[in-house]
């Protein structure tokens, strides 16, 4: 291990806290703070320490933080989750069991913690070209653009209706993904589940298969941890139309 990778992995070894690249590079006087980006990347792809979008001890700001435990514990979790406006888990069930809803921010990093894991990379929000003169910021990009992921999360209308207004911002999704070139675009879906039993994510797929082409729909079930999360590819990427 070099010099300063034992200097960051014994420091956040003794902080049971998550900081941000600015701040340990003015934490343990490392510059630029590039070099701190650079290390705490490979010590992430060793598995050495975890590396997600949270809430940094120090400044307090929600950016990409570093650290050794569990993510979702005290301030490394989203912003509001320790909020007056934050809600408790919500319990959905179906055929499967029960499974965990989480409110869609926590959703979003929960997601991208995962990708994090099973990919060895590091997943950012990130504004991708997709016309002239026009970006987009997609939710969840890894560092060389190959996998480029859209978080959602949707629930059934109180008389158990399919939420086409809510669902339009999929479709906008579905669009920008068409618009740029990547290995892997995904949908990741929170499913919910109406008084019939009928998947949400599935009658997504069944009414819009024709025009996602390329595009993967993954459903995304929330366990008890993160080791007890899962994913269901619902839908492989197609060639284009």
């Amino acid at each position: 291990m070099d010099k300063h990778s034992e200097v960051i992995k014994n420091y956040l070894d003794n902080k049971d806290k998550y900081f941000c690249d600015d701040c340990l590079s003015k934490l343990l006087s490392i510059e630029p703070r590039q070099t701190i980006n650079a290390v705490c990347n490979k010590l992430f792809r060793q598995d050495m320490i975890n590396r997600c979008k949270g809430e940094c001890s120090r400044c307090k700001k929600v950016k990409i933080v570093n650290g050794i435990g569990h993510m979702y514990n005290n301030e490394v979790v989203n912003h509001e989750v320790n909020s007056q406006n934050h809600c408790p888990n919500l319990q959905n069930t179906n055929n499967n069991g029960v499974f965990s809803r989480l409110p869609f921010d926590e959703f979003e990093n929960r997601v991208g913690l995962y990708l994090n894991k099973k990919f060895k990379d590091s997943f950012y929000e990130k504004p991708l070209i997709v016309g002239v003169n026009k970006v987009h910021k997609f939710d969840l990009v890894s560092l060389d653009n190959s996998i480029v992921a859209e978080c959602k999360s949707y629930i059934w209308t109180k008389n158990d209706n399919f939420p086409s207004a809510k669902i339009s911002t999929a479709i906008e999704a579905v669009f920008y993904l068409s618009r740029i070139i990547a290995e892997r675009k995904v949908i990741v879906f929170q499913d919910d589940f109406n008084k019939k039993g009928e998947s949400l994510v599935e009658t997504f797929i069944r009414r819009y298969d024709g025009i996602l082409d390329d595009v993967e729909v993954w459903r995304y079930l929330v366990g008890e941890s993160i080791e007890y999360d899962r994913i269901e590819i619902k839908r492989e990427g197609k060639e284009c139309w």
